[in-house]
């Protein structure tokens, strides 16, 4: 399966590429230090090598494409910060998984997985036996950390003139990202009714931020990109964001596994409030969905609410929110004057992202 690096015009494929090596790098020394200092550790660095490198480079090529359509240089110190953010979002994937209680990530085990898979090998027991799961979680976080703490040490490399601001925009993702996972949660508990501004809400902190809007501004930030041309891009990545994570909670509640890559069931056993959710409240199948959300959901009972969410039409409801939210966001790029090269690199790559849920 290719990448959507795949996709993108031959200079920034070509410099996507090299992202990706240093990326491999960036995690083999991070593996060496960890085996220098117990061999048997090292299995933590090679387990979150498998979880960082493969992807869809989304922020690496967003942040390309910027510096690209602005006339800056596609070099070293872009390179090094988009590895930065690629960590960002292997730490929040890794940590994500951890709070969804998912083993497995792109069709294969997570962090997590390989951890319990290494138990289940040595104890005799389970994949899913209790005290090995609670124990892959517990290195998973770790790992997670380990890549952190790599993204503050690369993007403190950022040129020096702009390197303070690069830092100051990893840090607020970082932390809109953590806002927006805790909303995740805590919308989701019982008694908890958040409308669609709440959950539109969490979405824009939890994705938005880290995944469009940092990887944007800090491409302009390298380019020297004007300042309208900026905010234009930061309104235009919250709703791109926001339709990126619809479309994420569409394939959570109804992809098979194979299209997803993890465990599609995981957002309705655990009544996470999404935008599908949100959409079918506005139904009138909601007091038969309500019901069936407000009991135990064994298996029996997700295939059934999936599809009293499919009858409701909350699907389609929730991809029409999606495709408003992507034109308001490129009808704002266009009005600002941002090029038009940009626009086109952002219309393929988001093109890309809703066509795994058509």
């Amino acid at each position: 399966m290719g990448t959507l690096a795949d996709t993108s015009p031959a200079l920034l494929r070509g410099w996507l590429l090299g992202v990706e090596r240093e990326l491999s790098d960036v995690l083999t020394h991070l593996t060496g230090r960890i085996r220098r200092m117990h061999p048997d550790a090292a299995a933590m660095g090679e387990a979150l090598s498998r979880a960082a490198l493969g992807g869809k480079l989304i922020r690496p090529r967003l942040l390309g494409a910027v510096v690209e359509a602005y006339g800056g240089v596609l070099g070293p110190d872009a390179s090094r910060v988009s590895v930065a953010l690629e960590l960002l979002h292997t730490c929040l994937v890794v940590h994500d998984d951890v709070i969804d209680d998912d083993l497995t990530r792109r069709g294969r085990p997570n962090v997590a997985g390989e951890f319990a898979a290494l138990h289940a090998q040595r104890s005799g027991q389970r994949v899913d036996h209790a005290a090995g799961r609670t124990d892959a979680k517990g290195i998973a976080l770790i790992a997670g950390d380990l890549a952190l703490a790599t993204v503050f040490r690369l993007a403190q490399q950022a040129p020096e003139a702009v390197r303070e601001r690069v830092c100051d925009l990893v840090d607020e993702a970082l932390v809109a990202s953590a806002v927006g996972e805790y909303l995740d949660v805590v919308q989701s508990w019982p008694g908890t009714q958040p409308s669609e501004g709440d959950i539109r809400a969490a979405a824009h902190l939890k994705t938005s931020v880290y995944s469009f809007e940092t990887p944007l501004l800090v491409g302009a930030l390298l380019a020297g990109a004007p300042a309208t041309h900026v905010e234009a891009l930061r309104a235009a990545a919250r709703d791109m964001g926001e339709a990126y994570q619809v479309v994420d909670d569409v394939l959570g509640a109804f992809a098979h596994d194979t299209v997803l890559g993890r465990e599609i069931a995981s957002d309705l056993e655990n009544h996470r409030e999404t935008a599908v959710i949100a959409a079918a409240r506005t139904t009138p199948n909601w007091p038969r969905i309500d019901a069936l959300r407000s009991g135990p959901l064994n298996v029996h009972g997700v295939a059934q609410l999936r599809h009293e969410l499919l009858a409701s039409g909350a699907r389609e409801l929730a991809m029409g929110k999606a495709d408003d939210l992507l034109e308001n966001a490129f009808i704002s790029l266009e009005r600002a004057g941002v090029p038009s090269s940009l626009r086109a690199e952002l219309v393929q790559l988001l093109d890309s992202m809703l066509g795994r849920a058509r």
